[in-house]
């Protein structure tokens, strides 16, 4: 995929020496959900690990983008396109499933998040997956107005009930 060049970024795939920018958009997108939901994410810090990042840029068909601003990691989006077989209920299909869309907070608002989702979105479509699919938490209001802005519909919602 070659870069494509928007007003002040870059959107490009993602390459093993972008380790320690990813890290930083990694680490930052964990604090915010874990300052959210500490019942259900583990204290922050926590780091990135590099084996999981190695991980997705060896899957068969990785969505692994990042967004570029003077030579700075400002953003990126991570997910995979993958095949479901198919079950008693489900037809089989091929999609892209979004694990990851973060932002530095100083870039937002520059159509960065858009940019780059729309670029796994051309990706996965390159791949031939049928839909692009993502989860986004209840509490964070920001990430569901840009999904539905970008004409993303809920799929269906997860349920929870606290037993302790």
């Amino acid at each position: 995929m070659e870069p494509s060049e928007k007003p002040g970024f870059v959107i490009r795939e993602a390459q093993p020496a972008d380790f320690a920018g990813v890290q930083v958009l990694e680490d930052l997108d964990f604090s915010v959900h874990a300052k959210a939901r500490p019942d259900y994410f583990r204290e922050a810090p926590v780091s990135y690990p590099q084996s999981e990042f190695e991980e997705l840029l060896s899957k068969p068909c990785p969505l692994a983008l990042v967004a570029e601003a003077k030579d700075e990691l400002v953003g990126l989006c991570f997910g995979f396109v993958t095949d479901h077989p198919g079950d008693a209920f489900c037809k089989p299909r091929r999609f892209a499933l979004i694990q990851d869309l973060v932002v530095l907070p100083q870039y937002r608002g520059r159509g960065i998040a858009s940019a780059l989702l729309n670029a796994a979105r051309q990706r996965a479509v390159q791949a031939g997956a049928v839909s692009l699919e993502l989860c986004v938490w209840e509490f964070n209001d920001g990430a569901r107005a840009l999904y539905e802005k970008l004409g993303m519909r809920v799929q269906y919602s997860r349920m929870e009930m606290n037993l302790t």
